[in-house]
């Protein structure tokens, strides 16, 4: 009579069985039945190398992606990292060319003009009896030139220092500007600043003076 074989677990498993009745001899069965098998009562361990490899399931397909979870609290603020380099500034683009400047100021001269008693210092001749009350000066600049500046000078006698009887009688100038006279009229040239114009009061005893006109190309 042929015996038949229970597969467990998609394996063949013999199943031997020992039984104790306390005699010497013991009795081998094979199972044949899975309701010979109590539950539980086979491991993992028990099962063949080639059962435990065919109860290992292939890998499933991904599952879709989850709801995104609630933001999470904030976190404690790290500590403070060392202060950024300063930026480099960046050169900005050359500017345009800019126009050319007018001419600048060119052939500066000082002109003087003596006006002495003493015929030997006087640019005003022989026998010039110096600057009196109410007179009017003047000094010319070279031809060509304008007058940018000018002044004046009141002398003692033969132009030793500045203790002139002028200043000590209390007399003084009363005008001083650029121009040049017209002697036939008694008037001042309209706009004519080629020299300087100096007058003084009434209070002006013969005195000696020099005049100053500073002068510039007028062109």
């Amino acid at each position: 009579m042929k015996k038949k074989y229970i597969a467990v677990g998609a394996a063949a498993l013999v199943g031997v069985l020992a039984v104790s009745s306390g005699a010497t001899a013991a009795q081998h069965y094979i199972i044949t039945s899975s309701s010979q098998i109590k539950n539980g009562t086979i491991s993992l361990f028990d099962l063949t190398p080639n059962a435990r490899k065919a109860l290992t399931g292939k890998t499933g397909a991904t599952g879709a992606t989850g709801a995104r979870g609630a933001q999470g609290p904030q976190g404690v603020q790290g500590p403070k990292g060392d202060p950024a380099p300063p930026a480099t500034p960046t050169p900005g683009l050359p500017g345009e060319k800019g126009d050319k400047g007018d001419k600048g100021v060119s052939g500066y001269e000082v002109r003087t003009w003596r006006y002495s008693k003493d015929d030997a210092n006087s640019d005003s001749g022989p026998g010039y009896v110096g600057v009196g009350s109410g007179a009017i000066a003047t000094v010319a600049c070279s031809l060509d030139k304008v007058a940018v500046g000018g002044g004046y000078r009141f002398t003692s006698d033969h132009g030793a220092g500045l203790n002139s009887q002028a200043v000590s009688d209390g007399s003084g100038v009363v005008a001083s500007f650029p121009g040049r006279m017209d002697w036939s009229t008694n008037t001042v040239k309209p706009n004519n600043n080629t020299g300087w114009i100096v007058q003084v009061n009434d209070k002006v005893n013969l005195a000696d003076m020099t005049m100053y006109v500073i002068c510039v190309n007028a062109n």
